[in-house]
């Protein structure tokens, strides 16, 4: 009569679509965990984002140029002190004297000349016109010598002269020689000196070029890495909710995998109720008579001891009264399951545990 009525293909049905439903508990418990795993690492690493500083690379800059100072200021014009050497010059030929012995030779030599030949004629001519004639003759050789000595000193004074011309501009050609030289010394030592003042400009900028450029490079490269180190938080921070994502749309999927099998399984009796006129009412008596009584005031002594493929609790009790069962029975609250698989007889909540994935058996 049970055969006949489709209770062992309902059976084998519901035998069938439970190993799915525990399949299908299976996926929902993995997604689920691997869901935990992701929302975990996902949390984590928001918060290393949270805690990342993003300190200003150039806070801490400071101008390189603030202490340089003027390389030229202490420079002094090295020909502000020159004074003319020539300045002084005197005229050496200013206090020139005539040279006298000459002259005083000559007068002497003529008074001797007179004096021999007025000697010499006194004893023979008398003081008569011999007299006169030596006297004419010592005349006239007195100016002979007088001529004598003047064209000598002539040629003497000449020659003092023509020594001091010449004195003169050896003298001026070795000064003007000694200034041209002086001249070329500082004209050399100034041109020195400007390119050693040009070298020392050119080695300060090149240093100074060469610390700017330095510290830009390291500054850049500062800001460079804490880029870097933020944008790989930002993507470690996309690939963690990316994962999250996946694993809540594999949680979902498995949730509606869950659903769908519960929707095929009540469409599965939805069909065997509608096979036949003996069918549908041996599967309204067998509908009724799969309720039992579940309502959470006929039990005592209720303890939680574990959960069905989809959830439900499941728990270990006792019926208050004997006549609804003697001992320890496994089942479920009526109050805590789908309703639909739920009636009331008027009194008391009645569960259609066909409709769920826990087994009611005394334990």
């Amino acid at each position: 009569m049970g055969d006949f009525f489709g209770k062992k293909s309902k059976g084998k049905q519901t035998a069938a679509m439970n190993e799915m439903n525990e399949m299908i508990q299976g996926q929902v418990e993995a997604f689920g965990e691997e869901r935990g795993v992701a929302i975990d690492r996902a949390a984590k690493t928001r918060q290393q984002y949270e805690d990342f500083n993003f300190n200003n690379p150039f806070g801490g800059a400071k101008n390189v140029y603030a202490g340089a100072q003027n390389a030229y200021a202490g420079l002094e014009n090295q020909f502000g002190g020159m004074q003319n050497m020539y300045e002084g010059m005197e005229n050496r030929f200013e206090d020139m004297t005539v040279d006298m012995r000459a002259a005083d030779f000559q007068t002497q030599q003529g008074q001797q000349q007179r004096a021999n030949i007025m000697q010499s004629l006194k004893g023979s001519a008398g003081s008569s016109g011999v007299a006169g004639l030596a006297q004419s003759l010592a005349n006239a050789g007195s100016m002979q010598s007088q001529q004598i000595s003047a064209g000598i000193s002539q040629q003497e004074r000449q020659n003092q002269m023509l020594a001091a011309q010449e004195g003169s501009r050896i003298d001026m050609t070795q000064r003007g020689a000694g200034m041209q030289l002086q001249q070329a010394e500082r004209a050399g030592a100034a041109q020195l000196q400007s390119q050693q003042a040009a070298g020392a400009m050119a080695t300060q900028q090149m240093q100074m070029g060469g610390a700017a450029q330095q510290q830009g490079m390291i500054l850049e490269g500062a800001a460079a890495q804490q880029a870097a180190q933020a944008g790989q938080q930002a993507t470690l921070l996309g690939m963690d909710y990316g994962a999250m994502a996946g694993a809540n749309a594999a949680y979902q999927g498995s949730l509606a995998n869950q659903m769908s099998a519960m929707g095929m399984k009540a469409d599965m009796y939805g069909a065997q109720s509608q096979n036949s006129m003996f069918n549908t009412l041996a599967d309204t008596a067998g509908d009724i008579f799969s309720y039992d009584l579940s309502d959470r005031r006929l039990k005592k002594n209720i303890n939680k001891i574990s959960k069905s493929p989809s959830g439900l609790n499941i728990y270990s009790f006792e019926y208050k009264d004997s006549k609804y069962g003697e001992g320890v029975f496994q089942g479920v609250m009526s109050d805590e399951i789908p309703q639909e698989a739920v009636i009331n007889n008027g009194k008391y909540d009645m569960v259609n545990y066909n409709m769920l994935d826990v087994e009611f058996k005394q334990i």
